[in-house]
């Protein structure tokens, strides 16, 4: 799976994951030095949620 289908609209989480380059392994090679070819690990796995999360936290809070 390449990630390539990760939709642009739809749900903010997607939003979210094109916002942070977290949407496919290019992405996350390129901007977050996550190698692709290999599984994820847990404790890349938890970075990746808390950028979302990171993400979405700031635009519920815009005025």
């Amino acid at each position: 799976n390449d990630g390539k289908q990760t939709p642009m609209r739809g749900h903010p989480v997607f939003i979210a994951q094109h916002a942070t380059a977290t949407c496919c392994r290019g992405c996350l090679a390129k901007w977050h030095n996550i190698p692709q070819g290999v599984s994820l690990s847990e404790e890349q796995q938890r970075y990746i949620v808390a950028v979302i999360y990171h993400w979405l936290v700031v635009q519920m809070n815009q005025p």
